[in-house]
């Protein structure tokens, strides 16, 4: 098991797993130290060091850093899909945004327009609803409700997580 003391510098891991009392993993969560973030520790001495969480530096104690054990793979890496092949109330992480023709503009755009709404690699995705036919399809990303058309969600590649 690797933890947060124990991890090389500066390479993003992913949080798996929180030990401690009820009120330090508490305090954790209120940190954003919840299952599947996306942690990188900065630096560390022998007494503590400081990660790198939902873009803000936090600096912690080594003995509160070796009760978060991490990942380096995503969880569920093996349950590759697109996103269009998402069922309601199913979460997943955005690996990629692949367009069939890169230098065609409208692609291009495409693939813009979704980086800008924010599916970015490593993005958590719940996908809340979707149309009877399929199309679009209502996710909760990055705080916010966003509809996609199935043609645009087909562009998303992701990998299905384990529901918290």
């Amino acid at each position: 098991m690797i933890t947060l003391t124990t991890c090389p510098l500066k390479q993003t891991y992913f949080v798996s797993d929180i030990k401690g009392d009820p009120d330090s993993r508490k305090h954790l969560q209120n940190l954003g130290f919840v299952k599947n973030a996306r942690v990188a520790v900065m630096n560390r001495d022998k007494n503590n060091g400081v990660i790198l969480i939902h873009n803000s530096r936090v600096a912690l104690d080594n003995t509160i850093l070796d009760n978060i054990a991490l990942s380096k793979e995503l969880i569920g890496h093996g349950n590759l899909a697109k996103l269009s092949s998402m069922k309601p109330g199913q979460t997943a992480m955005v690996l990629s945004v692949a367009v069939n023709h890169p230098k065609d503009p409208a692609d291009a755009a495409l693939k813009r327009r979704l980086l800008d709404m924010g599916m970015t690699r490593g993005t958590r995705i719940f996908v809340r609803k979707v149309a009877p036919l399929g199309d679009p399809m209502e996710l909760h990303v990055r705080g916010y409700e966003l509809t996609l058309r199935k043609n645009e969600a087909e562009k998303v590649e992701v990998s299905a997580l384990e529901n918290d």
